[in-house]
């Protein structure tokens, strides 16, 4: 019989602890909610009472969330698109407009210039044909 009246006074303890909880947590939400007056069954702390509080499953009222919105990108004005526009239709004019020519043609390319092959030959595509076949043949054969 004892063991029972030792676990009944242990669920009490428990729920003044949980009840002193419930109470800090109103006093909170009511806090952030901006309100000032008290709820009338808060009670004082006590030194039974943990510093750390957690959570308990459906013992506080949860307080509503404040939906977080995503910082808006600023727009640009029309003005400052048409200043956009502008800039990038003379930075366009510029990358299109022909560089002057040359007097004479240097040997090696410059960066800007590209390089230009002769067209191959008739001879020289066949040759070419040839010596590839032979090459993947020779590969085939190294395979096997």
């Amino acid at each position: 019989m004892k063991e029972i009246t030792d676990a009944i006074a242990a669920r009490q303890a428990q729920i003044t602890q949980l009840q002193a909880e419930v109470d800090a947590l109103q006093r909170a939400a009511s806090a952030l909610a901006g309100e000032t007056t008290t709820t009338a069954g808060s009670q004082p702390k006590t030194a039974s009472t943990p510093q750390r509080k957690r959570r308990t499953k459906g013992t506080a009222a949860k307080a509503p969330r404040q939906p977080t919105s995503t910082p808006k990108r600023r727009s640009m004005t029309a003005a400052q698109r048409a200043a956009v526009g502008k800039r990038m239709k003379a930075y366009w004019a510029k990358r299109k407009k022909p560089s002057a020519p040359a007097a004479a043609s240097p040997a090696q390319p410059t960066a800007t210039q590209k390089r230009t092959r002769k067209p191959m030959s008739a001879a020289a595509k066949k040759a070419m044909s040839k010596r590839m076949k032979a090459s993947w043949a020779k590969r085939r054969r190294a395979k096997k």
